[in-house]
């Protein structure tokens, strides 16, 4: 099988994992990396035995690749992405979100659309898992219509302040809580729930803490189906873990309670419980075929306290997982480059999950997020311009 030339434009903390992960990879060949830090390239370059460059278009120009990465900060997607569709380039990867401002998302989106790329956006949460499980409960309808959620997202103070090093500053007040991390829980929410999508939006935010960037958001998703989503990020919170993040579930039929990056005194676990399960031999045949995608669930069986006392009655079925999930930033990538190789957005290592995201899942993801910014600012409800 022939190799896919690949470039990688950016190499930060997420451009190194990338060069990582495709050594692991017997179908890429990357053949150039590119950094506007020239030397942290050329050590990139010599440590792999590939070429280094500080422009965008000379890394285009010489190897004409056939898979550009884009893992610039937030803020920095615009330009080496256009430059890389504009020079032809059949596929790119691009870290999410696809940009920090409507209008330059809008400019990507028509630029991919008139050029015919294929764009696929790393939202890395979509192949976590427990978050697959959760997918899985939710087309197969285990508890019902959903009828609400909640997801919270926060990072240790030290990522706006130092996770860039001495760019912490200026790289987070070109992002945002919003931008870096409710792209994240926006999208999956688009890909539990869809086809239903966000019509409108209320929001708050808070800027009292670092002065070059808002503390955090807290808002509230309306979609079109009637379904109420509260989603809430901050970046200043001073915790033991670099991450927290917790989302729940509330269906007419059960719930789903996912702790994927719990705080303190919070072990990792997922659990799907059940008020109306199908009967036990359907229950195990959907325990077995979330085992064939690799995702490590039990049944079991718990007593749902109505009164203080026991009552036989009130046992019910969940599917659960106790522990860590072994997840990676890299888990989409590999169904990307099998995508990319397939020519599907459904590859054979994706299947049963919706297509893959792309620019179009982008440019949804950031209309959202410009409606939580728009409404925190505004004090008011807004609607989400589609």
């Amino acid at each position: 099988m022939e190799k896919l030339k690949a470039g990688i434009i950016g190499l930060g903390l997420l451009g190194n994992q990338y060069l990582e992960f495709f050594r692991t990879r017997k179908d890429v060949e990357v053949v150039g990396v590119c950094d506007v830090r020239r030397s942290i390239a050329e050590t990139a370059a010599a440590k792999y035995h590939i070429d280094a460059y500080s422009e965008v278009n000379e890394l285009l120009k010489a190897h004409r690749p056939d898979l550009v990465v884009v893992a610039t900060p937030d803020h920095l997607h615009l330009a080496p992405t256009l430059a890389a569709v504009e020079a032809g380039t059949p596929a790119i990867i691009l870290e999410k979100p696809l940009a920090t401002t409507l209008d330059e998302a809008n400019m990507i989106f028509e630029k991919v659309e008139q050029s015919g790329a294929k764009l696929l956006i790393n939202y890395a949460n979509r192949a976590m898992p427990y978050d697959l499980a959760t997918y899985y409960v939710l087309k197969n309808r285990l508890i019902g219509q959903p009828i609400y959620a909640e997801s919270r997202l926060d990072d240790n103070i030290s990522v706006p302040t130092r996770l860039w090093g001495e760019r912490s500053r200026e790289f987070a007040a070109g992002s945002s809580p919003a931008h870096f991390l409710l792209s994240h829980v926006v999208d999956l929410m688009h890909w539990y729930f869809a086809p239903a999508h966000v019509v409108d939006v209320f929001a708050i935010s808070q800027e009292r803490v670092l002065g070059f960037t808002p503390d955090l958001f807290d808002a509230f998703l309306i979609f079109d189906n009637g379904l109420k989503v509260r989603v809430k990020a901050e970046w200043i919170k001073h915790m033991d873990q670099i991450v927290e993040y917790y989302t729940c579930i509330t269906g007419e039929q059960g719930s789903i309670i996912y702790n994927k990056r719990p705080g303190f005194g919070v072990q990792e676990s997922w659990r799907a419980n059940l008020s109306a399960p199908p009967p036990d031999s359907v229950l195990q045949e959907h325990h077995q075929h979330l085992g064939e995608r690799g995702i490590d669930t039990r049944l079991a069986y718990h007593y749902r306290p109505v009164t203080t006392a026991y009552d036989a009655s009130t046992v019910r079925a969940s599917l659960e997982h106790i522990g860590p999930d072994q997840a990676t930033g890299m888990m989409l990538v590999g169904p990307m480059l099998d995508a990319i190789t397939e020519d599907t957005l459904t590859p054979s290592s994706w299947r049963d999950c919706g297509p893959l995201p792309t620019h179009w899942d982008g440019l949804r993801q950031v209309q959202v997020v410009q409606a939580i910014l728009d409404s925190a600012y505004r004090n008011a409800p807004v609607a989400v311009k589609q």
